[in-house]
């Protein structure tokens, strides 16, 4: 390795001392590595199999922070393809899955106190471990305190390692990719303690990404962000001729507690007619329909008769593999929604139920037997609705028992 080499100092980090979440780290070179070259034979990208790793479905791994530097560093070398994905590597390292934050940013303050707490409770672990039974109950409930620390240090080593490297990383927000320039975007939406510098640099970037979906990306960073004196510069997308941007914006002001007829109309056109999916809108996977539908909750208009029909008319043209998350996430906000919640009193018939509870049960029912969200099933058997479809057809009334 040259001095330039975003590697360089890669084999001096004790990898087979640190934990991922298949075991020890000492296969994290080879997927750095991987990355740097740019092609791989199998189904999924390097970058794809290292998260798989570090920060397995969220959960981020002791190894995780020591892949900062090297990330960081790829990530601003020129000469790499797909640096994009090295951000969003980042991204993971830092806040984990973002469907866990959104639509409200993140706030790290939270896992700093579960970090601070497990160190005050340090005289109780050492009391529960001397009053074990014996050596080998000892040996579990240390190494079961230990892990317990580590896992929490991982997670806010994570995110102040890739706090640090965001004044390097901003200058991606000029890169000749949009794809680049949108992730770069993204990962100033979860450091709200940068705002003060992010703030100037993602409506420079706004003012002039010719990226429909980079430029909604910088303006959802602004509303998951949290500043209120960034209200006005939001504001002014709502009436975009791009209905990108008029998504951002109605997005970010619902997390400012601004719901009024404007917003709530742009929110419930999308939720309906999303725009096309790109790579340069990356939140939640790129789902307009989601999104809108997730910033619609946050609204008191989210269980009238148009915001339900809107989020169904969405619903019935997610199709195949790629529609997924749009599938997904909207059904599950739809369901928490509409089936709030334990009942008073569980409703003894389809009849029982609300306007916008019947409309959705007739939906599903109408539906192919195509697996739901497993929280919005648990919603329906809350409310004594059925969820086998056979059975939820003839409670709607759609089919006589026995058909």
């Amino acid at each position: 390795m040259t001095d330039n080499d975003p590697l360089t100092g890669l084999d001096d980090v004790p990898w087979a001392q640190l934990q991922h979440s298949y075991g020890m780290a000492d296969d994290v070179p080879g997927h750095l590595r991987a990355m740097q070259a740019g092609v791989w034979e199998v189904r999924y990208p390097p970058s794809a199999q290292l998260a798989n790793h570090i920060v397995h479905q969220g959960t981020r791994s002791q190894a995780a922070v020591y892949t900062v530097p090297f990330l960081v560093r790829m990530a601003l070398d020129p000469r790499l393809v797909n640096r994009h994905r090295f951000i969003g590597l980042l991204v993971a390292i830092a806040i984990g899955l973002d469907n866990n934050y959104l639509p409200n940013g993140y706030d790290p303050r939270e896992d700093r106190a579960s970090l601070a707490d497990i160190r005050d409770e340090a005289d109780d672990w050492a009391q529960w471990i001397d009053e074990a039974a014996d050596d080998e109950q000892r040996k579990q409930r240390e190494g079961s305190c230990a892990q317990v620390l580590i896992d929490a240090e991982a997670v806010v080593r994570s995110y102040d390692a890739v706090r640090e490297a965001l004044p390097a990383l901003a200058v991606l927000l000029t890169s000749d990719s949009p794809e680049l320039r949108a992730k770069t975007a993204n990962l100033l939406a979860w450091f709200p303690e940068s705002a003060a510098a992010s703030i100037p640099l993602l409506k420079a970037f706004i003012a002039d990404e010719d990226s429909p979906g980079a430029a909604a990306t910088g303006v959802v960073a602004l509303g998951l962000l949290g500043e209120p004196a960034t209200v006005p510069f939001i504001r002014r997308y709502l009436d975009s001729p791009i209905v990108e941007l008029r998504w951002a914006s109605a997005f970010a002001l619902t997390r400012f507690g601004i719901a009024d007829p404007a917003v709530v109309d742009v929110l419930t056109q999308v939720v309906a007619r999303p725009p096309e999916k790109t790579e340069t809108m990356s939140f939640l996977s790129g789902s307009y329909m989601s999104l809108a539908a997730m910033a619609l909750a946050e609204t008191s208009e989210a269980t009238t008769l148009r915001a339900v029909d809107a989020m169904l008319v969405g619903l019935a043209d997610c199709r195949g593999v790629e529609a997924f998350d749009d599938r997904y996430y909207t059904a599950e906000t739809l369901f928490r929604l509409v089936f709030p919640d334990d009942p008073a009193e569980p409703p003894q018939a389809f009849g029982d139920l609300s306007d916008v509870q019947q409309r959705v049960v007739r939906f599903v029912a109408d539906q192919d037997e195509a697996g739901w969200p497993s929280g919005g099933m648990d919603a329906f058997r809350r409310w004594k609705v059925p969820t086998r479809h056979s059975d939820l057809r003839v409670y709607a009334g759609i089919v006589q028992a026995g058909q």
